[in-house]
């Protein structure tokens, strides 16, 4: 879980099992483009690849799975 996320940072939409499969956004990765601030409630803005936007709570963003590097042409 990302406690305190920046604006720019990469970050995948994660729910428990049990939401999962009714939130439309589980599993995506995205952009932080708005960070809330103030106490409650602690939803971010966070903008998709495909260009659609959505405000998450704070406790359903994980750092994204690192991507594979590409491997070196041996030739």
């Amino acid at each position: 879980m990302i406690r305190n996320p920046r604006v720019g940072q990469r970050v995948q939409v994660h729910y428990a099992k049990h939401y999962a499969a009714l939130m439309p956004h589980h599993g995506k990765i995205g952009t932080v483009r708005i960070v809330a601030r103030g106490p409650r409630p602690r939803n971010h803005l966070i903008e998709f690849g495909d260009g659609m936007v959505a405000a998450i709570p704070a406790g359903n963003l994980r750092v994204p799975p690192a991507s594979p590097t590409p491997k070196e042409s041996h030739g």
